[in-house]
């Protein structure tokens, strides 16, 4: 039962931390360079990898993705509507970041299904299902921590 508490503890965590740097990235950037409305096709010339993300939902919802290189920060999020969607990013070496698919307001029965791929491996694959409404304060998301998109390497799962 400890453990149980504890990763859904560092889940919320996570998601916290997540919601807070993006919301104080963006108010410093103003949006800018550093941001925007679409996931993209490449990140910074790519050259390194494709990813693929795959996110199905039975709702409309957005998609997010975080990429962190050394010297370089950029924040994509895309609205998509009820349906499976698949984004093919090439993306360039020792690039970190998150993937988000949520729903805002959902209803019960919402469903969703977040998958990562690299090179044809499945890298992260996660299904929910609301079966209650929300209750005030919480949200309805799936995401993936990645410590380098070109090589797969997955730190988190929520």
């Amino acid at each position: 039962m400890e453990s149980l508490l504890k990763k859904l503890l560092r889940t919320v965590a996570g998601v916290a931390i997540c919601i807070g740097i993006w919301t104080v990235q963006g108010r410093i950037s103003g949006g800018g360079d550093n941001a925007s409305d679409n996931i993209p096709r490449q990140v910074w010339g790519g050259g390194a990898g494709t990813v693929t993300i795959e996110a199905e939902a039975n709702q409309p919802a957005v998609i997010s993705a975080s990429f962190e290189g050394s010297d370089d920060m950029l924040e994509a999020w895309q609205k998509i509507p009820a349906g499976k969607h698949t984004f093919s990013i090439d993306v360039p070496a020792n690039v970190s970041g998150l993937v988000e698919l949520r729903m805002d307001g959902p209803a019960v029965g919402a469903t969703m299904k977040l998958t990562m791929v690299q090179d044809g491996k499945v890298l992260s694959e996660s299904f929910k299902k609301l079966d209650k409404p929300l209750e005030p304060g919480w949200g309805f998301a799936s995401g993936v921590g990645v410590d380098d998109y070109a090589t797969g390497k997955v730190y988190e799962e929520y």
